[in-house]
């Protein structure tokens, strides 16, 4: 049998994750603010302020400076005529493997950051949950998208 060669994700998909972390993560910013304004700035409050102030700054510049190259570099997927084949992860490897007679829809999604990086993602529906290919350029997106189509309705003909 031979081995599935794996595709990597479009290298463009690394600035929307640093994007979409950067705006979801100032959220926690708001931990030492609100701290503050409910306990004030005196004795261990400062501590309390100044250590989990750094601390979600550091977590911050992580999740916009490192964390997105990783995903980006342990991502692939391989498609064939009877599977999708998913591997991503940083600390947690994860390997999902989807049979193609189980497909029941496919979808391409563009937000506003993928698009302005004319990026998509492709979502394959199951029964049981949706998996998702994310970051592929738009017309490499379709292409998956279709290939996944005629794939599943092969796979449908053959049961």
């Amino acid at each position: 049998m031979s081995k599935p060669s794996f595709h990597k994700l479009a290298p463009n998909v690394i600035k929307v994750w640093q994007w979409s972390n950067s705006i979801s993560n100032l959220f926690f910013l708001a931990i030492p603010i609100a701290y503050a304004f409910f306990f004030g700035y005196s004795g261990l409050h400062l501590w309390f302020i100044i250590g989990s102030g750094l601390l979600v700054t550091v977590f911050w510049i992580l999740s916009i400076a490192w964390i997105p190259f990783l995903s980006w570099k342990n991502w692939r997927y391989s498609i064939n005529q009877k599977e999708i084949d998913l591997k991503h992860g940083i600390l947690f490897k994860t390997r999902t493997l989807i049979p193609l007679s189980r497909v029941q829809h496919v979808d391409t999604r563009q937000g506003p950051l993928l698009r302005t990086y004319k990026l998509s993602s492709v979502t394959i529906s199951t029964a049981a949950t949706t998996h998702e290919i994310p970051g592929l350029d738009t017309i490499l997106a379709d292409r998956v998208r279709r290939q996944i189509s005629t794939y599943a309705r092969l796979a449908e003909d053959d049961v």
